[in-house]
């Protein structure tokens, strides 16, 4: 009986061990996912991450408005997509759901047309709800974000710095309300 009663101790030491380190591996790659969540593909930085200030920008938005760092006084949401681009679609309607919360003023989606001519289904979908850029990828706004991953995400505060990055809409949403 002794021997049993051993086993039974060194066995529940044994697995509260196995779940003290389960638990730790979980928290590291956690950390290391939230890391890479806002690297592209190829391992480069895809936006400006939290705390970055971007450089000053102006240009114009489809619909004739001023576009412009130096405007910004409220959080301005910011959607970077591509015409093309599979995971871009795929992101679209949870943007468009997320814009809808915002007024329109401080929702800019940028749309990075590089073949030209191939943004008109894009802008149609996002200009009731955002602010729409049509640009290349050396277009200002492109440039003072570093956008280099599509579709990519940012809450821009006042004088350009970044809130909240990332290549998952619902993780900058989520960095932003903490």
């Amino acid at each position: 009986m002794p021997y049993l009663v051993t086993f039974v101790i060194l066995l529940g030491v044994l697995c509260l061990l196995n779940l003290m380190l389960t638990v730790g591996v979980i928290r590291r790659l956690r950390k290391h996912s939230e890391a890479l969540a806002s690297r592209s593909a190829d391992g480069r930085q895809a936006i400006l991450t939290e705390g970055s200030v971007a450089p000053p920008y102006t240009t114009v938005a489809t619909d004739g408005s001023a576009v412009s760092s130096e405007l910004i006084t409220e959080p301005v949401l910011v959607g970077f997509f591509s015409p093309g681009c599979d995971a871009c679609h795929e992101a679209m309607p949870g943007f468009l759901d997320m814009a809808a919360k915002f007024p329109r003023e401080q929702v800019l989606a940028v749309v990075v047309d590089q073949k030209g001519g191939l943004a008109g289904p894009q802008r149609e979908q996002l200009e009731p709800v955002a602010r729409v850029v049509v640009e290349d990828m050396d277009g200002p706004v492109t440039s003072a974000l570093r956008a280099q991953a599509f579709p990519v995400f940012a809450l821009v505060g006042g004088g350009g710095r970044i809130l909240a990055s990332g290549l998952r809409l619902g993780q900058v949403v989520a960095l932003a309300r903490a």
